[in-house]
């Protein structure tokens, strides 16, 4: 079908049609509808109705949807997007780096989006985002090359200032408790007890192959049940890990924080205990998120919004709580 035959068939000229699948507010809406449906009669409305959407679209790539520490980027991130007027499209990587490239590649190549926000510690485009004109943010702790802007979270400022107050406060057996997908908060954990000059104890740090409430649980269980010296302090990877930890130290008969004192590397859930006010590593969740969409804000609508990769540091601050006490001598 061609346009030429779409008029002829619905008694109207080329310059009608075009006007009404291009969207022109110069021809009246009856006229309109009546191409419409010529066009839907002959079957080749689809193949001439190409109207543009008319509000910007903000494509999200999360690596999941479970716990409530990305549910939180995903409820302010769609609240700050819509206050601008905008539409989100979200989509999952399951953690997956090859997904990631598929789905940026959707949205940038095939889609054209106006915006993309990363959150991932493994993105990898498959193109260079300097050659397209979809504005392009990431989330993560890493500090990556290609061009766009990139957030970097960093939680070393908070692990410093956790350990340093764990550290006046007399404790030299510190513990941690991850899972699979927290090594690296592990290894930021080692790395800092040992500009203290403080020891490692490895039957101290544990990595489950559980994940949430069950992982921490099993840690406590772990770390309890072998001989010897305990830690007076436990670090729990992130807010569902915490709660596991204070259940299964509860249900020991173990008292937090005068037996032990604990600290998550994350606030979310939030609140991580109904019964304490937990101490905690903040993610600055809310922040990340207002960032990320003012920076689109920017960059949407220019010639080249990924011309460079521009890095901005974010710190996470330390929040003392009260499940910490002085160590026990």
């Amino acid at each position: 079908m061609t346009l030429s035959k779409l008029a002829k068939l619905a008694n109207v000229s080329v310059s009608v049609v075009s006007k009404a699948f291009s969207g022109r507010d110069d021809i009246s809406e009856h006229m309109r509808e009546h191409v419409f449906e010529v066009a839907k009669k002959h079957g080749c409305f689809q193949q001439f109705y190409h109207a543009r959407y008319d509000k910007p679209v903000i494509a999200v790539i999360i690596p999941e949807a479970i716990s409530k520490y990305y549910i939180r980027y995903i409820q302010k991130l769609k609240e700050e997007i819509e206050l601008n007027g905008y539409t989100m499209l979200l989509s999952i990587s399951n953690f997956d780096p090859e997904l990631i490239k598929e789905l940026t590649n959707y949205y940038v190549v095939h889609s054209k989006v106006d915006g993309l926000i990363v959150i991932d510690e493994n993105f990898s485009p498959s193109f260079n985002p300097a050659d397209f004109k979809t504005a392009i943010v990431t989330i993560s702790s890493n500090k990556y090359s290609f061009s766009g802007t990139h957030i970097v979270k960093s939680n070393v400022n908070g692990i410093h200032d956790a350990i340093s107050y764990l550290y006046e406060n007399g404790h030299k057996n510190i513990g941690f408790i991850g899972e699979f997908l927290t090594e690296n908060k592990q290894k930021a954990i080692e790395k800092e007890l040992s500009n203290f000059n403080l020891n490692i104890i490895k039957d101290w740090f544990f990595s489950s192959s559980l994940r949430f409430e069950e992982a921490g649980k099993k840690g406590i269980e772990t770390i309890y049940s072998k001989k010897g010296e305990k830690p007076t302090a436990i670090i729990g990877a992130y807010g569902y890990i915490t709660q596991g930890i204070l259940s299964k130290l509860k249900e020991l008969n173990i008292s937090v924080p005068n037996d032990v004192s604990v600290i998550s590397l994350n606030n979310e859930p939030s609140p991580i205990s109904s019964e304490m006010d937990v101490s905690f590593v903040s993610s600055n969740i809310d922040n990340l998120c207002t960032m990320a969409i003012e920076i689109l804000n920017e960059k949407m609508g220019v010639d080249n919004p990924n011309n460079t990769a521009n890095i901005i540091d974010v710190d996470y601050s330390f929040y003392m709580g009260n499940t910490i006490s002085k160590a026990k001598k």
